[in-house]
């Protein structure tokens, strides 16, 4: 993934009303269980992703596609299946020619 690490605003909770109106429109007050929560704004540095990117992050956060994972896991289970039969039955031609029984 290619991007930058920037400095970004971010709000976080406040114990006290912000004194800036531009603060209290970037990041306006909440309920929280019936009391208003005041939030204020911190810089803080941040991996920001290049726009190319936006094609691969969508197509990752698609559906979940459950046919082709089972299809995958399918697969991948009879492999190791097979694998196991072809090492056991190697094993046992093995040992028939060493005079083992």
């Amino acid at each position: 993934m290619s991007g930058t690490t920037q400095r970004v605003l971010v709000c976080v909770d406040s114990v006290s009303v912000p004194t800036s109106a531009w603060i209290l429109e970037a990041c306006p007050p909440y309920f929280n269980n019936g009391v208003t929560q005041y939030q204020t704004t911190s810089v803080v540095s941040a991996y920001m992703l290049d726009s190319s990117m936006a094609a691969s992050i969508e197509a990752s956060l698609g559906p979940f596609d459950y046919v082709y994972a089972a299809g995958l896991w399918s697969l991948s289970f009879t492999f190791v299946v097979a694998l196991f039969l072809v090492a056991r039955s190697s094993g046992i031609v093995i040992n028939f020619i060493r005079g083992r029984t």
